[in-house]
């Protein structure tokens, strides 16, 4: 609706436009029609008047002449002859002022007179008489004549003898209308050719104002559209004028700017994805203390399912070193623990314009709690090796100072601590030697080659090797039947020696009168192999941890031995073999760990 409102008003202007173009050129062109008429009504007037009082002045002297001339002086007859030649009427004057006319007007039809009318002029009549007859001067103009009591044209011309002495006068005098009848006649004429022309004026300004409006109201369309987002718009202009140059240069800007927000929407949108994707959170705020941006990580780190307003103090507090980043230009750094145990390091800075104003402040958040585990695993990792090596050494010296020392004298004394100098030096062995492959494994040096083999001798051998050490623990060890077994894809010594982790494993944490079994079990296309344990089995909280190096579950349950590498470096040696293990257990119920080879095809079962 909004945009059909903004449009409609847009097709408003365009129309106030076009009417304002229009009545521009109509009143425009009435005032010149007006112009036009007048002056030529009063041209017209000035022109037919000029004429015919120079056309009555030269009769009025060529009548003054001849009646010069008549010997017999100036006779009823004269006149009425002089009136029915000239088409006019003529009145005579004497010296004395004296005007004889003949009465024509009185209800348009003659008097039955065969006499003058003979009046006296005054006013301005006379003046006109005195010109004539004492100063000798033609008149010729339109005016009111009292004798006649009407207007008239007139002309007025002295009457001279032989010696060329006024001895009179005449006038000769034509009504009004006879010259305005020819007069209007004309303006109708003109009249109607003005009609004609105010027609076509109208005419002529609809199309030139249609013509110079359509443009606009183009422009103004393709500009609202603009506006509303419809990048791109192109106006229909085929003018060459400074309005076609203005919608080209229109359209030209729409392209590029669809082009242009085309691009930034693409960069947004990367960017946008960008944010959304990475592992740490982030929060910006714009400088009016609103939250305007955060990512789903933002949202996940600090347990939320929207921004709302904080209800716990970590969240405050990160608000409120976004408000300090925006308004005193620091930088700050946090860390909490969340309300699920993790970790959270938060680090605050501002954000600055190309002028280096505040425009604002950005929060970056990161679950530190892997690397911080990671940390103290590393800090653990050096511990425990030095004392994994410490021990034995001790072990060592212990028995060695002694024998260097000449304290123990009898041969049975001394048997006792060579044996307990092998032990600790096979424990030692043992231990670099697990720290070696374990870097070998991890550093992908070490390479295996996998061959079709039957599995069910390995069980056997595994248990052999393991079946003195269980019988010293009192432990029940057997491998149970599965029949015949497919072959799968492994290297023997490297199957051995998972097994044997997994073995001495069992046996570490089953008290005495408990059961170790070593099975196999074909399962679609994989062989799975498992070492299950009647033992104090695992706890859950450390069932995530427990093949990481070093790593040992809760010692207060029973007494291991282990350096905490075994699991570990069998979880690497399944992988070298395109294997997997899994461990399952129960505290006080035992634990079941498996791990997965290929099954070969190209062997029977």
């Amino acid at each position: 609706m909004k945009y059909s409102h903004e449009a409609g008003q847009a097709r408003g202007t365009g129309r106030s436009i076009y009417r304002r173009i229009l009545m521009s050129y109509f009143a425009l062109s009435l005032l010149l029609i007006a112009l036009t008429g007048t002056l030529s009504f009063l041209l017209l007037r000035h022109y037919t008047t000029a004429q015919y009082t120079g056309s009555i002045g030269r009769m009025a002297r060529d009548v003054a002449e001849a009646l010069a001339r008549d010997e017999n002086g100036i006779t009823y007859e004269d006149i009425r002859t002089v009136e029915r030649l000239s088409g006019a009427y003529v009145s005579w004057i004497d010296l004395d002022g004296t005007v004889r006319f003949i009465q024509h007007r009185s209800q348009g039809a003659e008097r039955p007179k065969t006499d003058f009318e003979v009046k006296t002029l005054s006013g301005d009549e006379d003046d006109l008489v005195r010109r004539i007859i004492e100063n000798g001067e033609s008149r010729a103009d339109v005016r009111f004549m009292g004798f006649l009591n009407s207007r008239v044209l007139y002309a007025g011309a002295p009457i001279r003898d032989g010696e060329g002495r006024v001895t009179g006068g005449v006038i000769i005098y034509q009504e009004v209308r006879e010259l305005y009848a020819v007069t209007h006649s004309t303006v109708l004429v003109i009249l109607v050719s003005l009609v004609i022309a105010g027609f076509v004026s109208v005419l002529l300004a609809l199309y030139m104002s249609r013509r110079f409006t359509r443009p606009i109201q183009a422009l103004t369309r393709s500009a609202a559209h603009i506006a509303q987002g419809h990048y791109g718009e192109i106006a229909d202009i085929d003018q060459r004028d400074e309005i076609g140059e203005l919608g080209h240069t229109l359209n030209d800007m729409s392209l590029r700017l669809k082009e242009t927000i085309f691009d930034l929407q693409n960069e947004k949108a990367k960017l946008e994805q960008i944010i959304a994707g990475i592992g740490e959170g982030i929060v910006a705020m714009n400088q009016e203390g609103e939250i305007i941006h955060r990512n789903a990580a933002a949202l996940a780190l600090l347990e939320m399912s929207r921004y709302e307003l904080p209800n716990v103090p970590h969240r405050q507090h990160l608000l409120d070193m976004l408000s300090a980043a925006v308004t005193m230009r620091e930088r700050a750094d946090t860390r909490w623990v969340n309300e699920s145990g993790r970790i959270i390091h938060a680090l605050v800075w501002p954000l600055l314009s190309a002028e280096q104003e505040i425009i604002g402040a950005v929060g970056l958040l990161r679950d530190v709690t892997e690397s911080e585990r990671m940390e103290q695993m590393r800090r653990d990792y050096v511990a425990n090796v030095s004392h994994e090596l410490r021990t034995p050494l001790t072990g060592i010296r212990g028995m060695v100072e002694p024998l260097m020392d000449g304290y123990i004298d009898t041969e049975e004394e001394k048997m006792d601590c060579y044996h307990v100098i092998y032990q600790e030096t096979l424990r030692l062995e043992k231990l670099i030697g697990e720290m070696l492959d374990m870097s070998r494994l991890q550093s992908g040096r070490l390479r295996v080659e996998l061959e079709p083999m039957d599995v069910t001798g390995i069980l056997s051998g595994a248990v052999r090797r393991m079946k003195d050490r269980a019988a010293e623990g009192g432990v029940e060890l057997s491998a149970a039947e599965a029949g015949k077994l497919p072959f799968v894809m492994g290297n023997e010594d490297r199957i051995m020696q998972v097994l044997i982790i997994l073995l001495d494993n069992a046996l570490s944490f089953t008290p005495p009168g408990g059961r170790v079994t070593v099975y196999a079990r074909p399962e679609g296309e994989q062989m799975w192999i498992g070492v299950r344990d009647t033992g104090s089995g695992i706890d859950p909280a450390d069932m995530p941890y427990i093949w990481e190096r070093f790593y040992k579950a809760d010692k207060s349950r029973m007494r291991t031995t282990g350096t905490g590498l075994g699991l570990s470096i069998a979880k690497l040696v399944c992988e070298l073999m395109n294997g997997r293990i899994t461990a399952a257990s129960e505290p006080g119920q035992g634990a079941t760990f498996e791990f997965s080879l290929a099954i070969c095809k190209d062997y029977p079962a």
